[in-house]
């Protein structure tokens, strides 16, 4: 019904097509198009940037961030009721990369220059758990509680990945554990 071609961008024809296809109530629209709008604004490139931290692979992240929005989109009156929607998307994101990106080996994207494809190999290196809450560590905002949390992990046993994750990273990549967030940070350059 449009939602797809008009994700982030400006959609002067929203509100026909809502009007066409039933999507109002009394008049009223049943999802706010303009708050959608700036969530994505907002969010957009830090999932791709996370999503691709986590699988290495830029199409695969590039899609599933692509349908995670989409999901979003189609349940935005429960989204955005969310205290911190991005926490809705990004497992979706991340379970829909991992999908795609699991029929293949760890990939290297080509396009990263020798310090993002190091970064990218030290990651492949981790579990699928180790990189989450390293990533989510280092790449969001979160406490270490709402992290165990988005990971699907009790407390104790996130600390305890995280401190696995962070040294076996820190290791592979022969850096400072202090290092280790401008290294993902720099991972944003190819998807941007």
């Amino acid at each position: 019904i449009g939602v797809v071609a008009c994700v982030g961008q400006p959609c002067a024809h929203r509100a026909d097509v809502r009007a066409a296809h039933g999507l109002t109530y009394r008049g009223r629209a049943m999802m706010d198009p303009t708050r959608f709008d700036a969530f994505y604004a907002d969010t957009r490139q830090r999932l791709l940037h996370q999503t691709y931290a986590l699988t290495g692979d830029q199409r695969a992240a590039q899609l599933a961030v692509r349908d995670a929005f989409i999901s979003a989109w189609h349940h935005w009156a429960k989204v955005s009721r969310q205290e911190d929607p991005e926490r809705w998307v990004r497992p979706l994101a991340w379970s829909h990369a991992l999908r795609r990106h699991g029929a293949r080996i760890w990939h290297r994207d080509k396009a990263a220059d020798a310090e993002q494809a190091a970064t990218l190999e030290a990651l492949g290196g981790l579990t699928v758990p180790q990189r989450r809450i390293l990533l989510l560590s280092h790449l969001t905002t979160g406490s270490l509680e709402d992290i165990s949390r988005e990971a699907g992990l009790p407390l104790d046993e996130a600390e305890r990945t995280l401190q696995t994750a962070t040294a076996a990273f820190a290791t592979a990549r022969s850096v400072d554990s202090a290092a280790i967030r401008p290294l993902l940070e720099d991972l944003a350059g190819p998807v941007a």
